[in-house]
């Protein structure tokens, strides 16, 4: 039984795989299930017992895929004491770097979700609301006088442009290209300390 559970595992774990290539280079309408199973040496049957639906397989890329780490990671700094903004932008840039497939498949999507009947235009629009709400939970440690929220929002929007830049240029380091955003989203004399 153990080796059925892993077996079964590591099949889910191949048609996510394929999924994330698929969605990110033919978008959600572009992929089909049998493109999937083919992909896996699976039947669409088997494919489907394991996420339950097409839709269900976008849910568990953007849900499970994508967003784990990056939500741990906030979880995880709203339990510092008082971090700085540019430290998450940092540690989410370092972990996108890692992962060029997952992100073009993000990139992709969005791009795709701005159609409203798109199913994943509600967990897009809800993402970008979700997201600085959850970083505002944070205690930053910011200037005097500075919105965190107005550089929060400013910074994710940086983040997306970046992040399409580096995938239309491969071989720059996405570290380093962030690294030059921070300079006009922090920028000196009002951020020393703070970045």
């Amino acid at each position: 039984m153990a080796f059925e559970g892993t077996a079964d595992t590591d099949r889910r774990a191949a048609i996510l795989n394929a999924a994330v290539v698929s969605f990110g280079t033919l978008g959600y309408y572009g992929t089909s299930l049998q493109r999937i199973a083919n992909e896996v040496g699976l039947t669409k049957a088997g494919v489907l017992h394991h996420v339950g639906s097409k839709e269900g397989l976008l849910d568990l890329v953007l849900g499970e895929m994508y967003d784990r780490e990056t939500l741990d990671l906030t979880s995880s700094m709203v339990r510092e004491e008082r971090p700085l903004i540019a430290e998450l932008w940092r540690r989410t840039v370092a972990i996108n770097a890692e992962r060029p497939q997952l992100v073009h498949m993000f990139s992709t999507l969005s791009a795709e979700a701005l159609d409203p009947a798109h199913p994943a235009h509600d967990y897009f629009e809800a993402r970008e609301r979700d997201t600085v709400d959850m970083a505002l939970n944070i205690r930053w440690h910011v200037p005097g006088g500075v919105d965190a929220e107005r550089v929060l929002q400013a910074g994710f929007a940086m983040m997306d442009g970046i992040q399409l830049r580096w995938l239309r240029t491969p071989g720059q380091d996405l570290n380093a290209m962030w690294a030059e955003c921070e300079n006009v989203l922090f920028p000196l004399p009002l951020w020393e300390g703070y970045r």
